[in-house]
């Protein structure tokens, strides 16, 4: 039982401790991935940049995880696609151009110029210069 309202890191950790009671095994995690300015904690699900927090939705979350997981690898819509809304999603392949315009809202000091999140044209995006 959780009371409104609740923190990401709270939940997780209580949905941990049932798995260990219920005798299951727990589930590893990597602690962060640290790409300066950014800190992504994969354990409380949060990312941080030059030290503060930005908010993200669960989708922009993972595609930020997917992206840190591979610096400089161009990866292409569909690829970003099947891993975040899994191989079962279909959608249109636009909502990832849709979520990346958004995360660069959020992360970018110029999104007119994102240095960050960069477009391969015709195939997809990539993390880093």
């Amino acid at each position: 039982y959780v009371t409104k309202p609740f923190s990401p890191a709270e939940l997780t950790a209580r949905v941990d401790a049932l798995f260990r009671r219920a005798g299951g095994e727990e589930p590893v995690l990597a602690g962060e991935i640290r790409q300066p300015p950014f800190l992504l904690n994969i354990q409380n699900r949060t990312l941080e940049k030059n030290g503060q927090r930005v908010k993200l939705t669960q989708v922009e979350y993972s595609i930020m995880k997917v992206f840190m997981e591979h610096p400089g690898k161009a990866l292409a819509r569909e690829e970003i696609l099947d891993k975040v809304w899994g191989r079962d999603y279909f959608g249109e392949l636009k909502i990832v151009d849709v979520n990346i315009r958004r995360l660069r809202l959020k992360i970018e000091d110029n999104v007119q110029n994102p240095t960050y999140i960069t477009t391969v044209w015709g195939f997809g995006y990539k993390w880093g210069l």
